[in-house]
């Protein structure tokens, strides 16, 4: 009786050899037809162009790391960046079987002598493959070897800070303890050392010369920043610096002109954060010093940023960069929100604000991270440029518990007239769409939403004559400006 053919085992993209004799012809016999590819003794890839080959070796990288070396783990430099490294390397180590380089197409292993899986390391599914405890990739990458197995020194501080900025001081002590247990088994008692002296420096109770980055002197000194947000400050001012943007000059000549503009920035600028007068309360409380009695706080605020956007000495004088910036934006803030006790003018924020999903600036971040981001600033064009920098700047730390999106509007408008040209007034209509494109920045990292939402309100300011009241009143009226619903109404004139 002939022997029963043997199944035709499904392709896949990776498939090995199992000691079976029958079913190992068969893969030989498709590799011979060209329906697989043998990469190396006993392990087949199915067939392709050279670019979809290499695909499919580095997408089941950790079955070829499993069956080539059983019980590893991945470690250093791979433990860090999620497995293959940029050099297209996956770092493993293993007790009995180190210092070699397993090739594939597009991929090499390379194994490290280390221990077996230790407690906190973490099995891959089902595969007899490790992958280092958090605690244990931070020894690894301070350990002495091969710069390209492990990371910088620089990259570790930098996931030393992040574990700070998730899990508080104490998260930070408790993953000490840990880094110092492992230690006995890592025979790693000098990574230890260098790694103690980086946290008790974030922790303040070393020497601030074991860090290096910026984030982590900052931390030491007191003034941690968030790094995330540095980031996409650097995002912007970079787009800001390429982008062709209208250059208006000042439109608002000293008089009249310039008490009405201001008297608008501040009647849209706290209409839209929920201070709602009619346009008669607002003139009475402006221009005649006419507080409503049943709404005292609400008529001061309206003064506050009135006062801020009309006087020389705030109206065209940014606050400078560094240090001073805090301060001066929270002298700002104590004047526009001097009747509102309540919400602590002049103080940074002591508890996160959020604004739907976003969560904005942690309070022990805020100093710091304005500190830096201003710091960036004068790298971006001065005038419209500089001024939409200064707007996400603020809006995105949102420092204050109150007031945040009136005081970084001022900053941006005190930045057009520092340099003589047309400041810009967010109404009614369009806020809705210029918060859209504020979020399209902070979560997708997308910058033209915004720089042109605000130089088209630019351009839309600079068509009216601020010089009549009533007359300038009646022109905002004919474009819907104080209309409150884009599902009704469009903002007309604003092209």
């Amino acid at each position: 009786m002939l022997p029963a053919k043997a199944k035709k085992r499904p392709l896949e993209e990776v498939t090995f050899a199992t000691g079976d004799a029958v079913t190992d012809r068969q893969l030989q016999r498709r590799a011979k037809s060209g329906e697989l590819l043998r990469i190396a003794a006993g392990v087949y890839v199915e067939a392709g162009s050279e670019e979809e080959i290499i695909g499919r070796v580095r997408r089941n990288w950790q079955k070829l790391a499993a069956h080539a070396v059983p019980g590893a783990v991945v470690s250093h430099l791979s433990a860090f960046v999620s497995g293959i490294t940029p050099s297209n390397e996956v770092v493993i180590s293993h007790p009995t079987r180190f210092n070699r380089r397993i090739k594939y197409p597009g991929l090499v292993l390379v194994l490290t002598k280390g221990p077996s899986p230790l407690a906190g390391d973490f099995r891959l599914g089902a595969l007899d493959l490790y992958w280092s405890s958090p605690e244990r990739a931070l020894l690894e990458n301070m350990s002495r070897g091969s710069k390209a197995t492990r990371a910088s020194a620089q990259a570790v501080e930098e996931r030393l800070i992040a574990m700070l900025n998730v899990n508080k001081e104490a998260g930070l002590n408790r993953i000490r303890d840990r880094i110092r247990e492992l230690a006995i088994p890592l025979d790693a008692k000098k990574s230890f050392e260098s790694l103690n002296g980086m946290i008790g420096a974030l922790l303040k109770t070393h020497s601030k010369g074991a860090l290096k980055t910026k984030a982590g002197l900052n931390i030491a000194r007191g003034t941690p920043i968030d790094t995330e947000r540095l980031a996409l400050f650097d995002v912007l001012a970079t787009a800001l610096r390429v982008t062709v943007l209208p250059d208006i000059p000042e439109i608002a000549a000293p008089g009249d002109a310039r008490i009405h503009f201001a008297f608008l920035e501040s009647y849209f600028s706290n209409y839209v954060e929920g201070t709602k007068f009619s346009l008669e309360e607002a003139e009475d409380i402006v221009l005649r010093n006419k507080i409503v009695a049943q709404r005292p706080k609400d008529s001061h605020d309206i003064l506050g940023v009135f006062e801020l956007a009309n006087r020389t000495e705030t109206r065209g004088s940014v606050p400078p960069v560094g240090e001073d910036f805090v301060e001066v934006l929270r002298a700002w803030h104590a004047q526009m929100l001097a009747r509102r006790p309540e919400v602590n003018p002049g103080q940074l924020k002591l508890e996160t604000n959020y604004a739907g999903t976003t969560e904005f600036v942690r309070p022990s971040h805020v100093c710091g991270t304005l500190i830096e981001g201003s710091r960036l600033a004068p790298s971006v064009p001065e005038g419209l440029a500089r001024a939409i920098y200064y707007l996400f700047l603020i809006a995105e730390v949102h420092p204050f518990e109150d007031g945040n999106g009136r005081i970084s509007r001022l900053v941006m408008n005190a930045e057009l007239s520092r340099v003589g040209r047309s400041r810009v007034i967010i109404p009614t209509l369009f806020h809705p769409q210029f918060v859209d494109c504020l979020r399209a920045l902070t979560r997708g990292k997308e910058t033209e939403p915004i720089i042109q939402a605000i130089s088209k309100t630019a351009t839309w300011c600079a068509q009216f004559d601020y010089v009549h009241l009533d007359k300038l009143l009646a022109q905002l009226r004919k474009t819907n400006a104080f209309e409150e619903s884009p599902a009704q109404f469009r903002l007309l004139n604003l092209d």
